[in-house]
């Protein structure tokens, strides 16, 4: 029985292993080269044009790309690559019609898996397909970005990444391995993975007592530990670092925010927001983000509030 109880703890410390092991091999050997750019839509309208990319890469990721930018030629623009809520992705762009004399772009998470799973049951099925979307979302960030810099349209001066609630982590990710990001915003992120999964499963699971191991153990699934964003902020600096946090976050705990903000280092700035968490069904919390963004990138020397 020893001997069994020895190959199984073995086996399950293997087991932890791999799911923890650093992800870096794995975000070079994904990201690849640009293969190829198929343009899937282009849309007229009125002074903006709307286009859809399907990138693909030499090591088979590819990510589809929704841009919105001036159909008339104005000459090199800032960028702004925007990864939005968990079922928002490249539709994002359409919450502002117009760009402001930017390159606008949101990408679709490279997620095969159930988009609506239903239950706790269908979204445990969803894991390894969520544990893939979680290591290919980091080197699509830089997919796109391979592809949009490429544009005669974009200025690489000044790439701003903006990571919205879902879309935080792979944000920070993608902006501290990436030095062409100039400027990282998150919108309603935090730190933690596991105090985020388990708020998140609060109304699925109300028992703390089944809740607090099944978030350890997604946790622990994801690689949560390698991909809690506040191991990462600390390498965007010296480039700034913008957080927008709700007052009323239901989704975000308090300590999470907190835990973020306290790993970024300078330059740093904070921009709390009247209101709840962004969700689809509120899109007044949405456009809220969005224009305080936008209205900072309209004129980059202007002061942004500091916490």
């Amino acid at each position: 029985m020893r001997p069994l109880l020895l190959a199984v703890g073995a086996a399950m410390l293997l087991a932890v292993a791999w799911l923890l092991r650093d992800p870096e091999p794995v975000f070079r050997r994904r990201a690849g080269l640009v293969a190829a750019v198929d343009t899937l839509a282009v849309t007229p309208d009125g002074p903006w044009t709307e286009q859809t990319w399907r990138v693909r890469a030499s090591s088979g990721l590819a990510v589809t790309i929704a841009i919105r930018h001036a159909t008339a030629d104005t000459g090199r623009r800032p960028l702004i690559l925007v990864l939005g809520g968990q079922r928002r992705g490249r539709g994002a762009t359409a919450l502002v019609r117009d760009p402001r004399g930017t390159v606008l772009a949101a990408l679709d998470y490279p997620y095969d898996g159930d988009p609506a799973p239903h239950g706790l049951a269908g979204l445990l099925r969803q894991l390894p397909a969520i544990r893939r979307a979680f290591y290919d979302t980091p080197p699509a960030v830089t997919l796109a970005l391979d592809a949009l810099l490429a544009r005669p349209d974009v200025d690489p001066r000044q790439v701003e990444v903006i990571g919205a609630s879902f879309g935080a982590p792979f944000a920070v990710i993608a902006a501290a391995r990436d030095r062409r990001v100039t400027r990282l915003w998150v919108a309603q992120g935090g730190g933690r993975p596991y105090g985020l999964i388990e708020q998140g499963l609060r109304r699925q699971v109300p028992m703390t007592v089944a809740r607090v191991p099944l978030a350890a153990l997604a946790t622990l699934l994801i690689s949560g530990p390698r991909f809690a964003p506040e191991h990462w902020i600390g390498d965007v600096s010296p480039r700034p670092v913008v957080l927008l946090d709700a007052r009323d976050d239901e989704r975000i705990p308090r300590r999470s925010q907190e835990a973020l903000w306290a790993a970024a280092e300078p330059p740093k700035s904070r921009i709390w927001l009247d209101g709840p968490h962004m969700l689809g069904s509120r899109p007044q919390v949405i456009r809220a983000v969005v224009d305080s963004v936008m209205a900072h990138l309209a004129d980059p020397t202007a002061p942004i509030p500091p916490h």
